[in-house]
């Protein structure tokens, strides 16, 4: 790993509004210097109320501000004091956009609240499996190239074998580019359910790390460590806090197994069915819907 003048140096040449900066010098937690391997809601409408109702009303948020130059993120924490059952969990379901197939790592209630946290745009339109390793196979640049079928905020959700659910809003395509750069926008978060509840970290405006695609792994956030880091086998990864999101580690240990991992594209309606058999006939091509 470079030293830790140089990698400063670098995060502050780059301007707050270049969201095509060059890459800063960090390194995975736990890894060597190569780098290999190594959501409330904003129209408070049904989904808010069923979350309230459920429990989920014990909510802190610390807005983003400066003091002295340091920067403070955006945390959303909700406090699952709640046991779903019944009409509840039928009427949460029933209030959700269609998904193409079920998650095999999100709950309902996990579900729930990253839902309420989507940028409104996306809001009300239909999840669609873009990636999985249990359908897809086990392969970072099946991930990238799957990616491409369906353009624009996409949810990322890992689980690791200790049972930790965590992942990131990105922005598709994810394009694995050899000039280091970074993508995204400041719709990016992070999220963990590591503390026994959902916990979405938002960006700090420190700078603008928000995703990075190498040929050799993906990784969220930057300052120091990344936020996420997922090597190109996507058996291992590791989590740590960074400057962009101010985030807690996402796992319960810094270095991580990795059991699945899921791509969630969102779709219109009116294009669902037609996105739908393009995603299982894998036509290539970027789709803006």
């Amino acid at each position: 790993m470079s030293s830790s003048t140089s990698s400063k140096d670098s995060m502050d040449t780059i301007p707050e509004n270049d969201l095509d900066m060059e890459y800063p010098t960090l390194t995975p937690v736990g890894k060597a210097s190569s780098g290999r391997k190594g959501f409330l809601s904003r129209g408070k409408h049904s989904i808010g109320r069923i979350i309230s109702k459920a429990g989920l009303s014990n909510f802190r948020q610390k807005s983003t501000h400066s003091t002295d130059g340091e920067f403070i993120g955006q945390t959303e924490s909700f406090a699952p004091r709640f046991e779903m059952k019944g009409s509840k969990e039928s009427a949460l379901h029933d209030k959700l956009p269609a998904m193409s197939e079920p998650s095999v790592l999100l709950s309902e209630m996990m579900r729930a609240v990253l839902y309420s946290s989507l940028p409104i745009l996306v809001q009300g339109r239909n999840w669609m499996l873009v990636y999985s390793t249990w359908r897809h196979g086990i392969s970072l640049s099946t991930l990238y190239r799957r990616s491409r079928l369906c353009a624009g905020h996409s949810l990322l959700i890992v689980g690791d074998r200790r049972g930790a659910v965590f992942g990131g809003l990105v922005e598709a395509p994810l394009q694995p580019i050899i000039k280091r750069k970074y993508q995204g926008t400041n719709d990016c978060f992070v999220f963990t359910n590591v503390e026994g509840r959902p916990v979405i970290c938002r960006p700090t405006g420190a700078n603008n790390y928000f995703t990075f695609c190498s040929p050799d792994y993906l990784a969220m956030g930057g300052g120091g460590h990344f936020a996420l880091y997922l090597d190109g086998d996507l058996l291992n990864g590791s989590s740590s806090t960074s400057e962009t999101f101010n985030n807690p580690c996402l796992s319960h240990t810094q270095e991580f197994k990795i059991k699945d991992v899921e791509l969630w594209g969102f779709v219109n309606a009116s294009k669902y069915e037609e996105m739908l058999t393009i995603s299982r006939t894998e036509k290539q091509g970027i789709w803006n819907l």
